[in-house]
């Protein structure tokens, strides 16, 4: 009997130990087409470096068909948190957002044309994870003009803007950040404009990196989908074709293509920018300012 129960405790501490091995209250995922781990924390309200940890994953790249576990005990959370990991999940508020005049937060919302769950989420002081798993989205990026979202109990301030991510001081830097939507313009270390934008839609993504501009042309012509690009900046070639930052595009008709959806990914893979602000960047921009795209 004692042999038994010897038996039972050691198995119990080598489960404990091992990093992928799951417990009882613990949910196993099966990774879909199309999904990564920053979707896949969002659907359980996790962050993607906890469920990296919790099964021996040093990067950020899964599988077709391979099974997760999703820790829900605090410990794993704890303890990636710590670590020094992009998030990718939205910021809380900050102290000084918290001390805001506060107002009760309604019981539901309904999405604006051109909103994103993340800049919603912001708008009520909560994370895009905290937002799914209340309103049940499995894919974030996936919600609608009309749709109506609960928004979990607490306070809300007013509208938090995105905070500027920190980047080491260079004359020029244009750093686009996918999960915001937003583009932040670095002069000498400093923001000096905080803008709106679009990136790629799903299958046609905007690929993280490190680049520069390659080439300047006032109104450029992309011949697969017969568009104009005014103010286009050439960052990366995809392929056959170059990627870059520009208005919105206009048809053959005259009328402007993705009008009223900034802020929601919607391009063919280009950073897309209102008129004004892509002319803006376009006059500051020279060739070889560096471009950094993140998550």
């Amino acid at each position: 009997m004692r042999a038994i129960q010897f038996a039972l405790l050691l198995s119990l501490l080598l489960a404990l130990a091992l990093p992928g091995a799951a417990l009882a209250d613990d949910i196993i995922h099966t990774v879909q087409p199309g999904e990564n781990l920053f979707r896949i924390g969002l659907k359980y309200g996790v962050p993607w470096q906890t469920i990296a940890a919790a099964n021996g994953i040093d990067s950020t790249k899964i599988y077709v068909g391979q099974q997760l576990r999703i820790p829900v005990s605090g410990e794993t959370a704890t303890q990636v948190e710590a670590a020094p990991a992009p998030s990718t999940e939205s910021a809380p508020p900050t102290d000084s957002a918290a001390s805001a005049e506060s107002t009760s937060i309604p019981s539901t919302y309904t999405v604006a044309r051109g909103e994103t769950l993340n800049s919603i989420a912001r708008r009520f002081g909560l994370t895009t994870g905290q937002l799914a798993v209340a309103n049940n989205i499995a894919n974030p990026d996936r919600i609608f003009y009309g749709q109506v979202l609960v928004i979990p109990g607490g306070t809300a301030s007013a509208p938090v803007e995105p905070s500027a991510p920190a980047v080491p001081a260079a004359s020029k830097l244009i750093l686009v950040d996918i999960s915001e939507q937003h583009m932040y313009v670095y002069e000498n270390g400093n923001v000096i404009w905080s803008w709106v934008a679009s990136t790629g839609e799903r299958g046609r993504d905007t690929a993280p990196g490190n680049y520069s501009v390659l080439n300047k042309i006032p109104n450029a012509y992309a011949y697969t989908w017969n568009l104009q690009m005014p103010y286009w900046l050439g960052i990366y070639w995809a392929g056959r074709l170059q990627n870059g930052i520009h208005a919105l595009p206009i048809l053959s008709n005259g009328q402007k293509l993705w009008a009223g959806w900034l802020g929601t990914p919607v391009s063919y893979g280009c950073v897309i920018l209102d008129d004004t602000n892509s002319a803006t960047l376009y006059n500051w921009a020279e060739v070889g300012t560096p471009v950094t795209i993140q998550w």
